[in-house]
């Protein structure tokens, strides 16, 4: 084989894994993109939650300031844990 034929069949080479490189690339930022959505959901859902727990307290606080409770036994009226 001819050194020219060497060098083509190198090039030929290196463009494939070249090529497949990128591929690979591709396929990995597609990954990222996914698990930076997910990531992104849950914390839009964690919001979304201390939004609601935090207006679920103002209720249950002047709903105890109402009926000369605290917020403790408010609790329990509704069978809520205390640390919810």
């Amino acid at each position: 084989m001819n050194n020219d034929k060497k060098i083509a069949i190198n090039n030929l080479a290196e463009k494939k894994d070249s090529h497949e490189l990128e591929n690979s690339l591709d396929i990995e930022l597609e990954k990222l993109k996914m698990k930076k959505k997910e990531k992104d959901d849950i914390m839009k859902a964690l919001h979304q939650y201390n939004d609601i727990k935090d207006a679920t307290q103002e209720v249950l606080g002047r709903l105890a300031i109402l009926e000369g409770v605290t917020v403790a036994e408010m609790h329990r009226k509704y069978n809520l844990l205390e640390s919810d």
